[in-house]
């Protein structure tokens, strides 16, 4: 059971945000309807997460960034949440776990990977030789600095998760691999 409870009447500064999700998902799921009891935070989260989308991460290298991220945040919630939305959009149950595990195929995508679980693991302190680790890999300043950013969208999501013990509303996937 959830130690914060969902928000079921949203605030008129979050209802426009949950009228788009239910448009677009057919529902507001219970992680974001938990964060919308501080609309300061929901809103701020959804601005944030929404300008890191227009940067060079794609869309799919974000999706995987979230895998990763979650991983190694033990979120069950957001594992179960992007497997789905993985799944969906094509990615193969390999390469889900692959991307649990912190690897990929495509060599850019793996350091993208290999970053995001060294700053969650190592708190976001990393090495001079991690760090040309990744720019020899391929990544630059602009694509190190995203993939923080990625780690705070996700890990301000599974910390959220953690907090509140949102009841998961998603096929669930267990944690371990």
């Amino acid at each position: 059971m959830s130690r914060i409870q969902p928000v079921t009447q949203p605030l008129p500064s979050v209802a426009p945000s949950f009228a788009a999700m239910k448009r677009n998902l057919g529902m507001v799921p219970n992680l974001y309807a938990t964060l919308a009891h501080s609309p300061a935070l929901f809103n701020g989260f959804l601005a944030f997460a929404d300008t890191l989308s227009k940067g060079r991460l794609t869309a799919r290298q974000r999706e995987l960034l979230a895998l990763a991220i979650g991983q190694a945040n033990s979120c069950q919630y957001c594992l179960s949440a992007h497997t789905l939305l993985a799944g969906k959009t094509g990615f193969s149950p390999e390469a889900i776990k692959a991307a649990r595990q912190g690897n990929a195929s495509d060599p850019i995508d793996h350091a993208l990977l290999q970053l995001a679980t060294l700053l969650v693991n190592q708190r976001g302190v990393i090495s001079d030789e991690q760090l040309r680790n990744a720019y020899s890999a391929g990544l630059d300043e602009e694509l190190v600095l995203e993939v923080l950013g990625q780690v705070v969208v996700n890990t301000m999501t599974n910390y959220g998760n953690h907090l509140a013990g949102t009841e998961i509303d998603f096929p669930i996937v267990t944690l371990t691999l």
